[in-house]
């Protein structure tokens, strides 16, 4: 494994986690102290994490203000509503910052804000409200089941509960490549209609 994609998978685990024991890193990543000790070094450079006596923490940022002053930390960085357990979608920058987005509808659309500026993201499992990477997550796209943002786009972190859920509720199933496609083809074709807010923004700009 990369350097780059052993930290990355550091930080995904350690945001799951909260803290973490260099033992564990060694144990895990199967490298020596001095190279775990390296990769932390360099992540807390990027103020992604802060080490502590025989390990590390995760650093937890608020999302920052707009400019209209309205965003509050809990709320999502797209629409500004608050965001739940079950919804959840955080986004961690190359800076070391987070974002939060009320469900994965806007998560997507920070990542289609902020492209290669976006180092990880972490989704919730709909049924379970579990943390997992987004990148590994399995999304059921356009489902009658919509609990916050249209259109719909929920996660969920076993391929089985999600074809049942869809069995159910409709929709397509795919990734995280198939979820940012599926929703820029909705923004361009409904660019003249109310929705979610950041669609309609979005639409404007093209």
């Amino acid at each position: 494994m990369k350097g780059t994609e052993r930290r990355k998978e550091l930080l995904e685990w350690l945001a799951q986690e909260k803290n973490l024991s260099l033992v564990e890193i060694v144990e895990r990543f199967e490298i020596s102290k001095m190279t775990a000790h390296r990769d932390l070094e360099a992540l807390e450079q990027r103020n992604a994490l802060k080490r502590i006596h025989g390990g590390v923490v995760a650093i937890d940022k608020p999302a920052p203000p707009a400019a209209n002053g309205n965003v509050k930390q809990g709320t999502c960085v797209i629409c500004f509503r608050p965001a739940s357990q079950h919804l959840l979608y955080s986004l961690t920058m190359k800076n070391g910052e987070q974002k939060v987005a009320c469900c994965p509808h806007c998560g997507v659309s920070a990542h289609l804000m902020h492209g290669e500026e976006v180092a990880m993201a972490l989704t919730a499992d709909y049924l379970t409200g579990r943390p997992h990477p987004a990148q590994s997550t399995i999304f059921v796209l356009g489902s009658a089941a919509a609990p916050c943002c249209k259109p719909s786009m929920l996660t969920f972190e076993d391929t089985e509960m999600a074809q049942r859920f869809q069995d159910g509720f409709g929709g397509i199933i795919g990734n995280l490549d198939d979820a940012t496609n599926f929703l820029q083809e909705e923004m361009s074709l409904h660019r003249d209609e109310e929705g979610c807010p950041h669609c309609a923004a979005a639409a404007r700009k093209e």
